[in-house]
């Protein structure tokens, strides 16, 4: 039986969107990190510093730091804000404070119980001086996300309230009539 080209255009065009669709289709687990422009951060990475973020700022009757999306933050600055040798410094100490943990506990940090994440961290806040990659990253980290918990839409509008300029001014010495002394 003789095909003519009007099929076989017809059936190359069914083959090809099919095996277009199909990737879509399969609904395989994606593992890919953030994107971002300069740096490129792993799923795993994002999971280890949201559960520090979390550790580190909890979630208690108010908002913690992951409910304000204070680690993107973090992820956003270090990508537009800082220079490529204090990325990969920061990439680095992650990645130490991932394999140090894992050593000592036995499990990934973003698995282990919150009192055991709470140990570590005091362990290395004692260590603040020390010029580790790990404890630079710490407190680079720590104060990274406490700017991006306490810029937050929620901290400035339900924890201190944000007053826009100008606000009222509340002097603490009364004016009065008093006769000035002079040296």
């Amino acid at each position: 039986m003789p095909i003519s080209r009007r099929q076989v255009l017809k059936q190359m065009l069914f083959v090809s969107a099919g095996s277009a669709l199909i990737p879509s289709c399969l609904l395989l687990p994606q593992n890919k990190g953030l994107k971002l422009k300069h740096i490129s951060v792993s799923a795993d990475q994002e999971m280890i510093f949201a559960a520090f973020a979390d550790t580190l700022i909890p979630k208690t009757d108010s908002a913690g730091a992951l409910e304000v999306h204070a680690d993107l933050f973090v992820w956003k600055m270090l990508d537009d804000c800082t220079p490529k040798e204090e990325q990969e410094l920061f990439l680095k100490g992650l990645n130490t404070f991932s394999s140090a943990f894992q050593k000592q506990q036995k499990h990934f940090f973003n698995n282990a119980a919150t009192s055991e994440r709470v140990a570590f961290m005091e362990q290395l806040e004692l260590n603040k001086d020390s010029q580790d990659p790990l404890v630079i990253f710490y407190t680079k980290a720590k104060q990274r996300l406490i700017q991006a918990f306490t810029g937050s839409e929620f901290f400035l509008t339900k924890v201190q309230v944000y007053e826009q300029i100008p606000s009222r001014f509340h002097g603490c010495v009364s004016v009065s009539n008093q006769p000035n002394k002079q040296a």
